[in-house]
């Protein structure tokens, strides 16, 4: 008599295999995407950011320096050769016009609010939040 005993293996069929490497793999791509996106977010943070336009003109010779939008900026101070080489006695008055800035505020240096030395040079409009200070506008300026 003949006894054939059959003897079955189970497994997981090939198709199910590669289903599962597939969910395994897509699960593990978005929690690495996770926690790049989160780092990515994170960077800058502390950075203060805000819009300014800054304009030079040549007739009148002057510079246009706008606020637009704080952005998380506390203010905006104005520096710089302007700044450091500011004439007390121009049309802009002291210096401290250039300083603590908000949305909507607007200064105008004119050539005659400079000295000699600040007819040319660079204007910068700094964003401060807290302690952080960050240049968000620069502009150079020549009116020899």
């Amino acid at each position: 008599m003949l006894s054939t005993s059959y003897r079955q293996d189970r497994g997981v069929s090939p198709v199910i295999g590669v289903i599962l490497i597939v969910a395994i793999t897509v699960i593990l791509a978005a929690i690495i995407a996770g926690f790049v996106m989160d780092l990515g977010n994170s960077i800058g943070e502390d950075e203060a950011r805000a819009g300014v336009a800054v304009d030079v003109h040549h007739d009148p010779q002057e510079i246009d320096i706008r606020v637009v939008t704080l952005g998380n900026a506390e203010y905006i101070n104005i520096s710089g050769t302007p700044y450091t080489n500011h004439d007390n006695s121009g049309p802009l008055g002291d210096r401290s016009d250039m300083r603590e800035l908000t949305v909507g505020d607007e200064v105008t240096i004119d050539q005659d609010d400079l000295e000699p030395a600040g007819q040319e040079g660079t204007v910068t409009a700094v964003a401060v939040n807290g302690d952080t200070e960050t240049q968000v506008g620069s502009e150079d300026y020549n009116f020899t």
